[in-house]
């Protein structure tokens, strides 16, 4: 338009350039989004899945706890079949650890103002299919050994290593070969994933292959879980 009112009015152009400077002719649009999470932000998500992970120390003593305090027996003994006990200990575990959990988001959001974006829900159901997960690992744990402290001990073992593979301590983005492999087995690595691309890109559809990834592995364990409960008298 400038180079048209040039040849006309050389004069007139100058004046054109001079009302009409914009920097708004060309919008740029990022692959790699500039929006990051900040330290708080990071270790808020990847800290809330480490500790939803430890609700399998607590879910390890869900059944055993009653052989140790020598209540099984009159548990079996009252009119209710043994799967609605153990049903009842099983979702009274899951809600108690999930609270506990959406407890700990909130904490962070409002008092320490991390971002958990805007489809808090979706995020909150990631969260809650790994307590699922968590719950169900700890229940089937106890069911495989023989002791307390037998279950204590693999649990106390396995989660820092899937929480250091899984990115809860330091990001692990640039890894290759076997480590990479490794990673990608973590339940933490699949699911902080899963919640970042909902928070930063809003990529909704990236909560459900993690959701489902933790509901599966629930399901195995509580299969295992049964599995032992069937071949006991007692719990």
């Amino acid at each position: 338009t400038v180079a048209e009112i040039y040849k006309v009015n050389p004069k007139q152009a100058g004046a054109v350039l001079a009302n009409s400077i914009h920097d708004d002719y060309i919008k740029d649009t990022s692959l790699h989004s500039a929006k990051r999470p900040s330290a708080i932000d990071y270790y808020s998500i990847t800290m809330t899945t480490l500790i939803a992970l430890y609700a399998a120390l607590h879910a390890s003593y869900l059944i055993r706890g009653e052989r140790l305090r020598n209540t099984a027996d009159r548990l079996v003994a009252a009119p209710v079949q043994k799967w609605e006990i153990f049903t009842g200990k099983l979702i009274g575990g899951i809600v108690t650890n999930a609270l506990c959990i959406f407890l700990v988001v909130a904490v962070s959001k409002f008092l320490f103002k991390a971002n958990w974006g805007d489809h808090i829900g979706l995020v909150l159901f990631v969260l809650f299919t790994v307590v699922l997960f968590a719950v169900s690992l700890g229940v089937g744990v106890s069911y495989l050994t023989k002791t307390g402290e037998a279950a204590k001990t693999i649990i106390n073992v396995l989660i820092p290593l899937v929480a250091f593979f899984g990115g809860a301590y330091f990001p692990l983005d640039d890894t290759e070969g076997i480590l990479s492999m490794i990673t990608k087995l973590s339940p933490i690595k699949w699911s902080n994933e899963a919640m970042m691309k909902v928070i930063y890109a809003n990529d909704l559809a990236a909560a459900l292959p993690a959701a489902a990834l933790n509901i599966g592995l629930s399901v195995f364990m509580l299969l295992i879980a049964v599995a032992g409960l069937r071949r006991r008298e007692g719990l």
